[in-house]
């Protein structure tokens, strides 16, 4: 059984989704045997071709779970109370249920935090201590970890899963452009006119501006900037079967949703992060790409000129922080044989 936050149309979450069903079915396990919770049943069946449940049918969970060799919770940013305070008392009450029906429980290539409540932050450090094996994705969940007295053995400090899979550089071709994407935030409506400034100064570089959605609520912004923008272009939310050949063909991406960083540049696609979050922080250090504060929005046009205009160094020292992000993205298939190996 696999929990996460999964068929809510976050190309990020099914990214994760698709590597973790190939990892399993690489060591033995029928996708007809793969068992995802789902806020979509017929979204997640389609893609992924596993069994679904919906995932607030605890009933058929706890069902199912009685049936269960193993579950598998993440990855991603589950354990954190910043987008919703109901997050982690799901995703730990799906790992309760486990423990009580005596089922192991892997946590899979998880970013943990930002945690505000102190009780969910204990709660959520028993959980990792009660796991038959984890693995994390960056520096801050590992010194969480710590700090809460979880031994992190060298081999759970890893990446996110979504760098197992090879890198490819596009052939481009026509006009360049700058791929954009935004995602929902608290301050959005406050920065909007920042954001047309920005983006204006952006289009003065002589590159066309390409709004892609990766998540719920992107295209709505994407929307609104147009308004105010006509020369952007909208795209139409990219998938998994074509996110390389749509982002293949940008010259840049600047994205703040994570996944937008990791999808871009495993497209061969130099990206900059907007961070708004430890997690894009993380991931950009890992990588060694560009990243911008959200307060200081008025840098971009600046850092993007920049990276354009040293644009091969940059791609060349990209391509080999993905071989080697690659080789420690592997400890997470590396979790999944141990806790099946039992």
């Amino acid at each position: 059984m696999v929990s996460g936050y999964h068929g809510y149309g976050n190309l990020g979450d099914e990214a994760i989704l698709a590597v973790l069903c190939e990892g399993l079915t690489d060591l033995g396990v029928p996708r007809s045997e793969i068992v995802v919770l789902t806020g979509n049943a017929q979204y997640t069946k389609s893609v992924h071709g596993v069994q679904t449940v919906d995932r607030y049918d605890l009933k058929r969970v706890w069902q199912l779970l009685g049936r269960s060799r193993l579950l598998i919770s993440g990855g991603g940013s589950l354990f954190q109370d910043v987008t919703s305070k109901r997050t982690i008392p799901y995703y730990l009450g799906i790992t309760e249920m486990a423990f009580r029906r005596n089922v192991p429980v892997a946590l899979y290539g998880h970013g943990i935090g930002p945690i505000g409540a102190s009780v969910y932050r204990k709660l959520v450090a028993r959980v990792f201590r009660l796991s038959a094996g984890f693995t994390v994705r960056d520096s801050f969940s590992v010194q969480f970890l710590e700090k809460h007295k979880v031994y992190v053995p060298v081999d759970a400090h890893t990446v996110d899963p979504v760098f197992q899979w090879p890198a490819t550089v596009m052939e481009q071709r026509g006009t360049p452009v700058i791929g954009l994407n935004l995602r929902p935030y608290p301050k959005w409506r406050q920065q909007f006119q920042d954001w047309v400034r920005v983006l204006k100064d952006i289009f003065a570089l002589g590159y066309g501006i390409r709004f892609i959605p990766i998540g719920p609520g992107d295209a709505e912004l994407g929307l609104m900037l147009q308004r105010h923008l006509p020369r952007l272009e909208l795209s139409e939310p990219i998938a998994l079967d074509n996110f390389r050949s749509q982002l293949g063909q940008l010259r840049l991406f600047i994205s703040m949703r994570l996944h937008g960083v990791i999808l871009g540049a495993l497209s061969g696609v130099v990206p900059i992060a907007l961070n708004y979050d430890p997690k894009i922080h993380a991931t950009c250090e890992q990588l060694g790409c560009r990243w911008v504060e959200l307060v200081e929005l008025d840098l971009l046009p600046r850092l993007t000129r920049d990276v354009l205009e040293n644009y091969a160094l940059n791609r060349d020292q990209q391509t080999h922080q993905l071989a080697r992000l690659r080789q420690y993205a592997a400890r997470n298939q590396d979790l999944l044989r141990q806790v099946l190996e039992g």
